[in-house]
């Protein structure tokens, strides 16, 4: 039995290593570029070994998709827990989705139209995001720094189409994409908060400046 418990947990950490390794190998190079023999190669395990893990590259794509998922989760659970406003969590959102942005290609969102598992993936986990969303601009609406007028569920799905666009788009063949980001963000948020939320907004924006 103690034979079998330690397969299965060597199987779960070598998975995570391939997950870990694809993770970057996507971000660096696009997905078309990552071939899982060089992935096989670079983690020194046989391609047999790889494809009895992931049966293919868009299952693999998928952990990698759901591994980034559950970490941004947790990590605004605990920044929700301990800060004192709902912009906090926004913000800390946007620090946090900017720096990854700012680490990936932009063939790797081209790519990702070849791929429809992982599509609907997404699609169906940013609605879960946007209903977490809800609760936070509801909370900034009864601190005073969003606007008690706004239809949240669109301004959501508005924001939500930012991925759409950097996949189906050519935007970002003429811009960053972290700029495309921080451009759509605050473009809303500008809209939707009230003069107190936007001294905050503006600090924010200062700060993130002022930073090398």
């Amino acid at each position: 039995m103690a034979g079998v418990k330690r397969n299965k947990c060597d199987r779960a950490e070598l998975r995570k290593r391939v997950i870990l390794e694809a993770s970057r190998a996507f971000a660096k190079s696009g997905i078309k570029n990552v071939h899982m023999d060089s992935l096989a190669c670079a983690l020194s395990i046989s391609k047999r070994t790889l494809y009895e893990l992931f049966c293919d590259k868009e299952q693999l794509l998928l952990e990698v998709f759901a591994m980034h998922q559950q970490e941004m989760s947790t990590y605004i659970s605990e920044v929700a827990s301990r800060a004192e406003n709902a912009l906090e969590v926004i913000f800390a959102f946007y620090k946090r989705k900017l720096n990854e942005l700012g680490q990936i290609n932009p063939l790797f969102f081209r790519d990702l139209r070849k791929y429809p598992n992982v599509l609907t993936y997404i699609r169906e986990h940013q609605k879960l995001n946007d209903a977490a969303a809800l609760v936070h601009f509801q909370k900034g609406v009864e601190e005073g720094i969003f606007r008690n007028d706004i239809n949240f569920a669109i301004i959501n799905q508005a924001m939500s189409m930012q991925m759409e666009m950097l996949i189906y788009s050519d935007i970002t063949e003429n811009y960053p994409i972290s700029e495309i980001y921080s451009e759509v963000t605050f473009l809303h948020m500008r809209g939707i908060t009230t003069p107190k939320g936007m001294q905050m907004v503006d600090a924010f924006l200062q700060s993130v400046k002022e930073k090398p």
